[in-house]
C-alpha cells in the first residue's frame, strides 16, 4: 500500500512539474526573451510556434475582479516570464471572436489581488476593441478604442515602478493609453493570456512578439 501511495504521489508531482515547467530551446531566448517562459494552461492549451504563441481558452476562463471586489475570477491560460529590470514588451493579438468578452491580452501579475491586463476583446456591443483593467484589490475596467480589424498591437512598458500601456493598429505608430503602479513589492510576471468567459472556446494567436530589456526614452511612443 505504501509503495502504491508513493507511486501516486510521485506521478502527481511529475504532472505538476510538467504543467508549470519552463519552456526553453537549447537555453536560447524565445522571441528575444532572455528568461524562461512558464506555461500555465490549466484546462486550456498553449502552443509555442515558430512565428508566435497560440492560446486556446476554454469556456469560463477569465481574469476579472469586480469594482467592489465581491467577485474575483483568476483562471485564464497564460504564459509568462519575470523580467528583472525596465522593459518594453509588445505583441500583435490576432483573434476570431465568438462571443462577448472573448479576448487575448498582455498582462502583468504580482498576485491575485495585484495585476493588470491590456485586452483586445469583443465588446458586449458586438464591436472589437481594446480594454484594460488594473486590479489593486478591486478592478477598474476601462474601454479605450474600437476597431473593425481582427488584430491589434499591444505594448506593456515598465520604467522603474511605473507600468504603461500602448496600442497600435499597425505596430509602428503607438498611442499611449494609461499608466499606473501596482501596490506591491513582489516580483511581477509579464506575459500573454486568453479568455473565454461565455463562449465554448476562444483562440488567440500572438505574433510579432518583441521584448527589450531597456529603459523607455520616448514616453508617447513607448520606445
Amino acid at each position: 500500500m505504501r509503495k502504491s501511495i508513493t507511486r501516486v504521489a510521485t506521478r502527481a508531482l511529475m504532472l505538476l512539474a510538467i504543467a508549470t515547467s519552463a519552456i526553453a530551446k537549447d537555453n536560447k531566448p524565445t522571441f528575444g526573451i532572455p528568461y524562461d517562459l512558464i506555461s500555465k494552461p490549466g484546462d486550456s492549451t498553449i502552443s509555442i510556434q515558430a512565428k508566435g504563441i497560440e492560446i486556446n481558452a476554454s469556456k469560463g476562463t477569465d481574469l476579472y475582479t469586480s469594482p467592489d471586489a465581491s467577485v474575483a475570477i483568476d483562471n485564464t491560460p497564460r504564459i509568462a516570464f519575470t523580467p528583472k529590470a525596465d522593459f518594453i514588451f509588445s505583441a500583435k493579438v490576432n483573434a476570431q471572436f465568438n462571443a462577448a468578452f472573448d479576448g487575448g491580452a498582455l498582462y502583468v501579475y504580482a498576485d491575485g489581488k495585484n495585476w493588470a491586463k491590456f485586452l483586445f476583446e469583443r465588446f458586449q456591443s458586438g464591436k472589437n476593441g481594446v480594454a484594460s483593467t488594473v486590479n489593486r484589490h478591486s478592478g477598474d475596467d476601462a474601454y479605450h478604442q474600437t476597431t473593425a480589424q481582427n488584430a491589434m498591437f499591444l505594448k506593456v512598458v515598465r520604467k522603474a515602478q511605473t507600468i504603461l500601456f500602448y496600442l497600435s493598429e499597425d505596430g509602428d505608430n503607438w498611442h499611449y493609453t494609461r499608466s499606473f503602479k501596482l501596490a506591491t513589492s513582489a516580483p511581477i510576471e509579464v506575459g500573454l493570456m486568453a479568455q473565454a468567459p461565455l463562449s465554448n472556446a476562444f483562440n488567440a494567436v500572438f505574433t510579432d512578439i518583441q521584448f527589450s530589456e531597456k529603459t523607455m526614452t520616448d514616453f508617447w511612443q513607448g520606445k
